[in-house]
C-alpha cells in the first residue's frame, strides 16, 4: 500500500518526464566538466560520434557498437544509473508488472504503455551512459598520452581498466551504493537515496 503509489509516482517523475530526461543528461553532463571533461577542449567530434552510436536505446545511428559497449559493462562503466538503479528495484520489491497486469483486460490496455516506459527507460539509462562513455574515451586518451610522456610501458588492457576504475569512482555508479543506503528505498518518505551517497563519494574522489 505504501511502496505501490511511491514507485509509481518515481517512475512518473522520472522516466516519464521530459524535464527529468533533461536534467538527467545536463546532471551527468555535469560529472564530466568536474573531471575536466569539456566540449571543444578534450571531447572531439569522433568522441561524440562513438558514444552515440555505442547507446542502446532505439534512435537512428544508435547501436552500432555493440561490442565496445558489452566491453564497458563489463567493466562497470555503463548501464549503473544511481536513480534508474532505485526506481528498478523498487519495482521489483512491488512486483510491479504482474501486479497492475493481473487482469487480462487491463494488460491489454498497458501493452502499449509497456513499450514507452521500456523506450523512456532505455533513454533514462542512454543519457547517463553517453556521458559515461566520453568520459571513459577522454581517460584513455589522457592516460595514454601521460604514460607515453613519462616513458611508462601499458598495455591497452592495462589502460583500459584503470580508465575504467577512474570513471566508476568519479561518476555515479548504482555498483557502489551500499546495501543500507539502497535499502532506505523501501521508506514511506525520501526518493533517490542513492544519488546523494553517491555525490559525497564521487565528489571526494574528483577533489
Amino acid at each position: 500500500l505504501i511502496l505501490f503509489p511511491k514507485a509509481t509516482a518515481q517512475m512518473a517523475k522520472t522516466i516519464l518526464s521530459p524535464i527529468t530526461h533533461a536534467r538527467n543528461f545536463i546532471s551527468a553532463g555535469a560529472f564530466a566538466v568536474a573531471n575536466g571533461i569539456l566540449p571543444g577542449i578534450n571531447i572531439t567530434p569522433a568522441t561524440v560520434a562513438k558514444s552515440w552510436r555505442s547507446l542502446q536505446v532505439g534512435a537512428p545511428g544508435t547501436r552500432k557498437f555493440n561490442d565496445f559497449y558489452r566491453e564497458l559493462a563489463e567493466l562497470g562503466v555503463v548501464n549503473t544509473n544511481v536513480r534508474l538503479g532505485d526506481l528498478s528495484a523498487l519495482l521489483k520489491d512491488v512486483d510491479f508488472g504482474s501486479s497492475v497486469g493481473a487482469d487480462r483486460a487491463l494488460r491489454g490496455l498497458l501493452k502499449p504503455l509497456s513499450k514507452i516506459k521500456n523506450w523512456t527507460q532505455d533513454a533514462y539509462m542512454a543519457e547517463d551512459d553517453f556521458w559515461k562513455i566520453t568520459n571513459y574515451a577522454v581517460e584513455m586518451d589522457r592516460l595514454g598520452k601521460a604514460y607515453g610522456k613519462a616513458g611508462v610501458k601499458r598495455t591497452t588492457q592495462q589502460l583500459k581498466e584503470e580508465a575504467a576504475d577512474i570513471v566508476r569512482n568519479t561518476v555515479p555508479n548504482y555498483a557502489y551504493v551500499s546495501d543500507t543506503v539502497r535499502a532506505l528505498r523501501v521508506l514511506p518518505v525520501g526518493n533517490f537515496m542513492s544519488f546523494p551517497s553517491e555525490i559525497m563519494r564521487t565528489g571526494t574522489n574528483i577533489i
